[in-house]
């Protein structure tokens, strides 16, 4: 009987020791501030994860619940009969870089870092690497191999399954058509999660929602030449947005739409910017974070700056030189850096040609900029020239060193219209070939930024935006005020965005703008861009109070610090904005009522400051400035009219 009892003791044992010492199955990675945890699941031979967000030891929320992974591939299958290999150890992120647009100068990259290592059911090694920040989480996939491998990537399971109980702010992807995607359909405001696209396409990237009093913002970054850009699924099931590639029809066929891989590879990063406060969302840079340092050398001819913009009011002003002189004047007289000359310009004629402008606007201090038509067959845009240039590696290298010998200082790039590989490419293809001949590029027609502007600091601004020159359509101008608050929590925070703002007048043909002057003014800090194309015309700006026109002179478009105030999307957004030592408030209401709302100023460091503060006037075409003393403890309390908004300058005094 005891040699028996041992014997099942000494088995029952060992049994417990091979439970205790078996394949590990999941993982955690918690970032530094301990209020995010990534968890990865190997569930049987399939990987999930989860994300959730540590108030305390007793409140931790889910924000993304069990998730699918993996990617689809001709030559084998990374979706399941995964198993175990590695884990790298935990690695800490510290470090400073600088930025020549965006929300801040000098950015503090701080996280921390860990890789999983399976093996797919050939002996594949697949890699989930894992960033967690103080602002939010992301992973990206690598599958080992070496330079001879090939595969062809067809499509991922990756999804994020958020909680049914939230609310959401989202953007349609649009069908092909000859004039999209290019992410220019209307957000929409406060869906309930889950919500099915209107179209069978999907939804765009990003997607902010707000789930179990959690804020979070769905994108990618990190995207290189080796993939598509991704957007969602129509249909999220039981809450289940999943990754969905580029429609087979963009590029009307021309490049195909899955992807060519070579190994070693990797993908772009799939992020979630996450905080208990919209502030965090609109505050984040961790695009950027995720995104490949800079590649070029010396940038010190790169210079964002305010631009006049004569296409909006005047659309066959690009081929008339005379036309185009008053923008010019307009640039000198404001202090603004550049002119930009859209379609058409290659056809001046009135009084002038493009060399003669060219010579009068340097005369004048201006730089100019130009644009041109991606051009290509995956482009059907008519009638809009110069074109098929910029898709041609040779042409596009030629035209830009001939322009660049004329002193042009960069170029306008439009009707880019695909997220597949092959535009992706192009992209970075035209930046770089740019960088060579010291020319700022601007994508027009174009993807949302998906980190770009670290890796190639030229790209001063893209588009990816319904913005100001849509005052053609009656629906963006009843929404328009809504619109904004939404993309400063949205659009606004995954990179530059040419919007092109501050209307005052109306131009012929357009619907005009139903929000406040004081509204439109905001958008100048409100909308971050490293070119600013302000859209209205010469006489329209001049005509101005002198407060008026003095703020459109002195505000930048480089900030060293953005700063949340308060707000919601669809609401309200106010922010301040610093650059060197002046601070610039933005207000702007997203509803059609009047408000009355409360703004500390606890940004503001140590001293007496003077802030102009600019508001709705008695009108919606007119302004109320005034001129006080603030200081930190300073709480302005501002009215906002139905679709209105605010502007302030506070800069420190000198005692």
């Amino acid at each position: 009987m005891i040699s028996k009892y041992f014997t099942l003791s000494f088995m029952v044992a060992m049994l417990f020791l091979c439970c205790q010492t078996g394949p590990e199955t999941k993982w955690t990675l918690l970032n530094l501030e301990k209020t995010i945890r990534y968890t990865l699941q190997l569930n049987g031979s399939e990987l999930y994860y989860q994300v959730d967000y540590i108030k305390n030891a007793n409140d931790e929320i889910p924000v993304v619940k069990s998730s699918p992974m993996g990617l689809i591939c001709k030559g084998q299958d990374f979706t399941t009969g995964f198993s175990f290999l590695k884990k790298s150890n935990v690695s800490i992120i510290d470090e400073t870089y600088p930025k020549l647009t965006g929300k801040q100068r000098q950015v503090h990259h701080h996280g921390v870092e860990q890789s999983y290592t399976f093996q797919n059911s050939n002996g594949t090694e697949f890699t989930i690497i894992v960033r967690s920040y103080a602002d939010g989480v992301a992973f990206r996939y690598g599958i080992a191999g070496n330079t001879a491998g090939k595969d062809t990537l067809t499509g991922e399971v990756t999804g994020f399954k958020l909680p049914l109980s939230g609310e959401a702010w989202m953007l349609p992807y649009s069908k092909v058509d000859t004039w999209a995607p290019a992410y220019e359909a209307e957000w929409q405001n406060k869906i309930p999660v889950g919500q099915a696209a209107p179209e069978t396409v999907g939804w765009s990237f990003p997607a902010l929602f707000h789930v179990n009093d959690c804020w979070l913002l769905l994108t990618e970054a990190g995207l290189d030449t080796a993939c598509y850009g991704a957007h969602l699924e129509q249909k999220p099931d039981s809450g289940l947005y999943r990754i969905r590639l580029p429609e087979p029809e963009e590029t009307y066929g021309v490049a195909p739409q899955e992807v060519a891989i070579t190994l070693p590879w990797h993908s772009p990063w799939r992020t979630m910017i996450i905080g208990e406060t919209p502030g965090t969302i609109m505050e984040s840079v961790m695009v950027e974070n995720l995104s490949a340092p800079s590649v070029l050398g010396d940038v010190s001819w790169i210079k964002p700056g305010r631009v006049s913009w004569s296409w909006w009011s005047a659309p066959d002003s690009p081929n008339n030189y005379a036309k185009l002189v008053p923008f010019i004047d307009l640039a000198a007289r404001l202090g603004w850096e550049y002119s930009l000359i859209d379609l058409g310009w290659h056809e001046m004629t009135n009084g002038g040609d493009i060399q003669q402008l060219i010579a009068y606007a340097q005369s004048k201090g201006v730089g100019l900029i130009l644009w041109y038509n991606s051009g290509g067959p995956h482009n059907q845009v008519p009638n809009a020239c110069p074109c098929e240039i910029m898709h041609d590696p040779v042409k596009r290298r030629e035209e830009m060193a001939r322009i660049q010998s004329w002193g042009i200082k960069g170029i306008k790039v439009d009707f880019m219209q695909s997220d597949k590989q092959y535009v992706m490419k192009l992209y970075q293809d035209i930046a770089r070939d740019a960088a060579d001949h010291h020319l700022m590029v601007n994508f027009h027609g174009a993807t949302v930024p998906r980190g770009w502007t670290r890796t190639y600091p030229n790209i001063i601004t893209m588009e990816g935006i319904r913005g100001g020159e849509q005052y053609w359509d009656v629906n963006f101008s009843e929404n328009a005020h809504t619109f904004h608050t939404i993309y400063t929590f949205t659009r606004n925070v995954v990179g530059s965005m040419d919007y092109t703002p501050v209307i005052f007048g109306e131009a012929p043909g357009k619907i005009p703008h139903k929000t406040t002057n004081a509204h439109e003014l905001a958008t100048s800090v409100a909308f971050e861009s490293g070119w600013q194309h302000f859209i209205d015309t010469p006489q329209s700006y001049l005509a101005q109070p002198d407060y008026v026109v003095d703020f459109l002179r002195s505000v930048p478009v480089v900030w060293d610090e953005t700063r949340y105030v308060g707000g919601k999307p669809g609401e309200l957004s106010i922010m301040a904005r610093r650059h060197e030592n002046d601070w610039y408030l933005a207000g702007l209401n997203g509803e059609i009522k009047q408000k009355s709302v409360p703004v500390p100023l606890t940004f503001l460091g140590v001293g007496t400051y003077e802030c102009l503060l600019i508001t709705d006037g008695e009108h919606r075409r007119s302004f109320q400035g005034n001129t006080r003393e603030v200081g930190s403890d300073t709480i302005l309390t501002i009215k906002l009219a139905e679709r209105g908004g605010f502007a302030a300058r506070i800069c420190l005094k000198n005692e």
